[in-house]
C-alpha cells in the first residue's frame, strides 16, 4: 500500500471530512475520539477531600503522545518549567501533528492552525489544552478537512503527556439511575442530558483506575455505579450515563494499592451544555486528582 493510499485511510478512519472535486464528502463520524466534531459534557461543582493530596513530582522522562510522521518537526521540551513556555510547545507541537497528518506524497496545499490555553502548575509543570484545525488539497483533486477534540497534556522540561482520545462507555438510556418522581429528574427517560466524567491517565505507564458514584440522599448513600477502567496515557475514558436525577453525589476514584481521593459532585441543576467535564486523573508522579481542564475556553 502506499504512503498516500495508507494516509488517506487513515483519515477517513479519523473521521475527517474527504471531498473530492465536484463529488461531495466522503468522511463518516469517528466513533467518538478525537477526531469527533462534537464533545459530551457534564454538570457539577466539587470540592475534593482533605485526603487528596498534592501528587509527587513525576520521576518519568520523554515524550508520550502520539507523533505522526511528516516533514513538520516537533518541538523540543521547553528548556524552563514556565507557563508561557509549555503553553507555546502545546500550541507547536499540535501544529505539528496536525500538519503531519494531513501531509502525503501528492499534497498541494496544507493548512494546520492550533491554538492553547493554560490549565494549571502543578507537579512540576503545567497543564494545558490544546487543539486546532486544518485542511489540505491533493493532486487528485480530493480535499481534507481537519477538526478535534481538545487535548488534554501536561509539560515540564522532564516530561511531555497528551492525551487526545478517548473510548466512550454508556449503559441503554432505560437503565440511567433515576428517581420514581419525574420532577426530581433532568430529562425523561431516553431524553436530554445525563452526567458524565473522564478518566485521564497523564502518567507514561498504564493503570488501573476504580470508580464509585454515589447519590447521597436522606435515606443514606446510594451506589449509582461501580466501574474499573485499564487506562493508558494516549487514550482516556468517558463514562457516560451515570445519573439524570438531581441531587448531590460522592464520587471515589482509587488505584490498587495506591492513592485515593473523593470528591463531593454537585448535580443540582441539569448539566448545561458546554459545561466541562468532571474528570479523574492519574496524575503525572502516579498519583489521583479530581479536576475540570477547561476545555471550553478554547473551542
Amino acid at each position: 500500500m502506499s504512503p498516500r493510499t495508507t494516509r488517506r485511510a487513515l483519515l477517513r478512519a479519523g473521521g475527517l471530512a474527504i471531498c473530492g472535486v465536484g463529488s461531495g464528502c466522503l468522511g463518516r463520524d469517528p466513533p467518538g475520539d478525537e477526531q469527533s466534531p462534537t464533545e459530551t459534557h457534564t454538570s457539577a461543582t466539587e470540592s475534593q477531600s482533605p485526603t487528596a493530596t498534592e501528587p509527587p513530582t513525576p520521576t518519568a522522562s520523554g515524550v508520550y503522545a502520539d507523533q505522526p510522521d511528516g516533514p513538520e518537526a516537533y518541538p523540543d521540551r521547553p528548556a524552563e518549567a514556565g507557563r508561557e513556555a509549555a503553553v507555546e510547545y502545546a500550541k507547536a507541537f499540535e501544529r505539528a501533528r496536525i500538519y503531519n497528518s494531513l501531509h502525503d506524497t501528492d499534497v498541494e496545499d496544507i493548512s494546520a492552525r492550533a491554538t492553547a490555553a493554560h490549565d494549571v502548575a502543578r507537579a512540576g509543570g503545567h497543564y494545558v489544552v490544546a487543539t486546532g484545525t486544518g485542511y489540505a488539497n491533493y493532486a487528485d483533486g480530493v480535499h481534507a478537512d481537519w477538526g478535534q477534540l481538545p487535548a488534554l497534556c501536561f509539560v515540564s522540561p522532564d516530561l511531555v503527556v497528551r492525551v487526545g482520545h478517548f473510548e466512550d462507555r454508556y449503559f441503554h438510556c432505560s437503565d440511567v439511575f433515576a428517581s420514581d418522581d419525574e420532577a426530581e429528574n433532568f430529562a425523561p427517560p431516553c431524553e436530554g442530558e445525563h452526567a458524565e466524567y473522564r478518566v485521564y491517565n497523564v502518567h507514561p505507564e498504564p493503570h488501573d483506575v476504580a470508580v464509585t458514584v454515589e447519590y447521597l440522599g436522606e435515606d443514606g448513600p446510594t451506589t449509582v455505579l461501580e466501574r474499573e477502567y485499564r487506562v493508558r496515557y494516549d487514550r482516556g475514558i468517558q463514562q457516560g450515563s451515570v445519573t439524570r436525577r438531581r441531587g448531590t453525589y460522592r464520587l471515589t476514584a482509587s488505584i490498587p494499592d495506591g492513592p485515593t481521593t473523593t470528591t463531593e459532585w454537585d448535580l443540582t441543576r441539569a448539566p448545561p451544555d458546554r459545561d466541562a467535564p468532571l474528570s479523574v486523573l492519574v496524575t503525572p508522579g502516579g498519583g489521583l486528582w479530581v479536576h475540570r481542564p477547561p476545555f471550553g475556553t478554547i473551542r
